[in-house]
């Protein structure tokens, strides 16, 4: 068995209405593929995104994005490397770069809204479009430019790439369209096909949003950095970023139990990719250092509920994180049940993102008063009592925001973003790795880039993304 990368077992049989087709993913071609359903239906269709992008959510994408921004620690093998920052290749995430595509990816969802267009089922293409918004938005967040605008198209041989804050900007202009067709309240919807709320188109309009707040909010840095870093904000937000972001926002999810989560059964080919990944490479992933010391200093009881105890010895029935490079021993693993739900988008990111933007507007009062919203977000949903002083201003307060955000994004590429945008935690660097060295992107797929000219060698790949300028020595 390979270790430079791990692929968790899909979930369940589903996955058959669009499988991986090698190197020509972009594009969609499968005709070498004995498992594709060339007249699949669109609730095969639909099936099929749901759990791919289930597991965008908790993917490997998720687990190197952890180690760096140091909610968790590599502790053995490639993931050493991945914890002293020496892990940014081009084989990395391959997979999960293709999952962006095919297997239930961009290639399956036009199929599917073509199909829901043709028979005028628009509450169903609005879900659709909103699940293209989340796959693409978020591959835009880890690779910066991508193929979107000639992807999923078998005509074009190599796909160009769009900029980052075109395929924003298109994302934005698809959230809009989605949300309109939820409203229409036309034709069948998905029923319960739909994992996650059952076809309810309210509770789908609340999760666009919410999705329109974060995508905003990911250009937030770059509006605040000015030149050309503005620039490319206002073409992804056609505007105010920051605005756009809170009046999004205060649409979006407001009440935890309208998560828009992943779902699991306990199943083995069900169930969390987190956990299948801890049962099947156990001591590779430990806790790390900022997560397990943030919350052990706040007296935080989603501690207990993030990660495990140590086992038996010196430090029995307390928690330990390792810092980067450094491996602690029996250190605490991140606490993901075979059921553990994570989210795509949630009460929580979207009124601490409130919270944040008003900050900027230097709207204290309503700062503090999303900044509590979003913990009670925390709170409800866990049953516990978060603790927060949501009456701090200044610099103290923006800290508190952008440390609840790190804390509630935990194990998804959400907390790096939020790192990366406000950097906030204040990361620790050791003798063997220092914060400077984190990678600031994912390189692109090296299976990708074999077979599209457009593709840049790896070193000739920026060393970040338009949306995260140098900015305030970050």
């Amino acid at each position: 068995m390979t270790h430079h990368r791990w692929k968790g077992r899909a979930l369940s049989a589903a996955l058959v209405a669009g499988a991986l087709a090698g190197c020509d993913f972009i594009k969609g071609v499968e005709a070498n593929n004995p498992n594709a359903v060339p007249q699949a239906t669109i609730d095969q269709l639909f099936v099929s995104s749901q759990v791919n992008s289930f597991f965008m959510a908790e993917d490997q994408t998720n687990r190197v994005a952890a180690i760096w921004s140091q909610q968790a620690a590599g502790t053995d093998r490639q993931f050493s490397a991945i914890d002293i920052y020496n892990g940014n290749n081009e084989d990395l995430v391959d997979g999960e770069f293709g999952a962006v595509y095919v297997g239930g990816g961009l290639v399956d969802l036009r199929k599917a809204q073509a199909i829901a267009t043709e028979s005028n089922r628009l509450v169903y293409d609005g879900i659709l479009k909103t699940y293209e918004a989340f796959d693409i938005g978020r591959a835009a967040s880890v690779w910066g430019a991508i193929p979107y605008s000639e992807a999923a198209d078998a005509t074009i041989a190599e796909p160009h790439l769009d900029t980052q804050e075109a395929v924003y900007a298109s994302v934005q202009t698809l959230l809009d369209k989605a949300i309109t067709e939820l409203s229409s309240g036309t034709g069948a919807g998905p029923g319960t096909l739909d994992m996650v709320y059952g076809g309810d188109a309210a509770k789908w309009t609340a999760a666009a949003w919410s999705l329109k707040a974060r995508y905003y909010g990911d250009w937030a840095k770059a509006q605040r950095a000015g030149g050309a870093s503005l620039a490319a904000a206002q073409i992804a937000c056609a505007g105010d970023c920051i605005q756009k972001a809170i009046d999004a926002g205060l649409k979006g999810i407001s009440n935890p139990s309208n998560n828009w989560s992943t779902v699991h059964t306990t199943s083995a080919t069900e169930s969390n990719a987190w956990y299948q990944f801890q049962a099947d490479r156990s001591g590779y992933i430990a806790g790390g250092f900022a997560g397990v010391n943030l919350l052990s200093t706040r007296n935080d009881p989603r501690l207990a509920i993030y990660y495990t105890k140590v086992e038996a010895g010196a430090n029995a029935g307390t928690f330990a994180g390792s810092k980067p490079g450094e491996n602690l021993g029996s250190v605490s693993q991140l606490n993901f049940g075979a059921t553990t739900r994570v989210p795509l988008v949630s009460c929580a990111q979207t009124q601490l993102t409130i919270a944040e933007m008003y900050y900027y507007k230097n709207n204290t009062a309503a700062a503090q008063q999303y900044l509590q919203k979003g913990v009670d977000c925390q709170s409800a949903l866990y049953g516990v009592t978060v603790p927060v002083n949501a009456a701090l201003t200044g610099a103290a307060l923006f800290t508190e925001i952008a440390t609840q955000e790190y804390l509630a994004d935990f194990g998804t590429l959400q907390a790096y973003n939020d790192v990366r945008r406000t950097c906030q935690p204040a990361l620790t660097s050791t003798a063997k790795a220092s914060v400077a060295n984190m990678p600031r992107r994912f390189l692109y797929a090296g299976s990708e880039r074999k077979t599209n000219s457009n593709i840049p060698e790896p070193g000739e790949q920026p060393a970040r993304n338009t949306n995260d300028p140098v900015f305030g020595g970050c």
